[in-house]
């Protein structure tokens, strides 16, 4: 394990239910699945697990359920060793996720049920000591909260001349989630939604969004499926396609990219790569992940293995 300060992810984790089909089930009907098992998952929580693979400290930071039904997360996150010690609690039920993955082609598809449950505050977060952390990862959510805890970690780093680096997973809602981007060090910006904004490639994506950007424009980062990946040095107006990785086969693929988030912030913050190099490694890593059925496989994952390109 690395001896670098925790990164603390803050973010949502809920239940996965799981279930593996030979075929996408056919609307208004009654069929088995092969096999069926439920994980912890959430954006923030599954880079959290799959960084603890990877060999960093982490400490996950999100609202956590009192309930019966959540015991076996709780369970979970401390048997990997990722802290939970600040998060708070709440009496609601938590949110949970039914996953139909398709052995035949490997993919996934997710239906959400939240319920209105409590996300974090500014003032839940005020109450860490952010000395302790190096690295602050951030869900594109709950944006007028989420603002307030971004500028929260700016303004220790001016007070105490820290350098805590922020990282932003922007999926979603794209008017109200833009503003976060101008005050993270690192945004990656998914796929879906770029071309939700007519945006053809990962270079129209990088350019597009760095325009769009103020006051000052991160690094952007841009996973594009099985054609690969992208990266925008803004500092120095460097664009980098990065091929797609090829693994022997497609398992399962959700996570995928979480497990890229993880490797990401992995490569730049522990190995201190390069942009282009992080994100060779992130896609290393989502290759990988996708190999196998969860994330406990990546633990196995060489450093210099290397995959098929394109």
């Amino acid at each position: 394990m690395t001896t670098a300060k925790p990164v603390l992810c803050v973010g949502c984790t809920v239940i996965d239910f799981v279930t593996i089909n030979e075929s996408f089930p056919t609307e208004d009907t009654d069929r088995r699945c092969l096999d069926g098992y439920w994980q912890r998952g959430g954006n923030a929580s599954n880079v959290s697990t799959v960084l603890r693979l990877l060999g960093a400290n982490v400490e996950f930071f999100g609202m956590l359920s009192k309930s019966n039904g959540f015991r076996v997360l709780l369970d979970d996150l401390d048997r990997r060793g990722i802290g939970t010690q600040h998060c708070p609690k709440t009496e609601k039920d938590p949110p949970f996720s039914s996953v139909i993955i398709v052995k035949e082609t490997g993919s996934r598809t997710i239906v959400h049920c939240n319920k209105n449950y409590p996300y974090i505050t500014y003032e839940d977060f005020m109450k860490i000591d952010l000395d302790r952390y190096g690295w602050v990862h951030f869900e594109a959510r709950h944006a007028h909260e989420t603002i307030k805890m971004i500028k929260a970690v700016r303004e220790h780093n001016r007070i105490h001349g820290s350098s805590i680096r922020i990282s932003l997973d922007f999926e979603t809602m794209f008017e109200k989630n833009l503003p976060l981007c101008g005050l993270c060090n690192y945004v990656v910006f998914s796929s879906e939604l770029a071309k939700q904004q007519g945006w053809k490639s990962p270079r129209e994506t990088c350019y597009a969004l760095a325009s769009s950007v103020k006051p000052t424009c991160p690094s952007i980062i841009c996973p594009w499926g099985s054609t690969g990946a992208a990266c925008l040095d803004t500092a120095v107006n460097e664009f980098t396609n990065v091929a797609a990785l090829k693994p022997d086969r497609i398992v399962d693929t959700l996570g995928a990219g979480d497990s890229f988030m993880a490797g990401f912030i992995y490569a730049t913050y522990v190995m201190q790569s390069s942009l282009p190099d992080a994100v060779g490694f992130a896609n290393r890593v989502a290759g990988h992940k996708i190999t196998d059925f969860g994330y406990d496989h990546i633990a196995g994952l060489q450093k210099d293995d290397k995959f098929t390109t394109d």
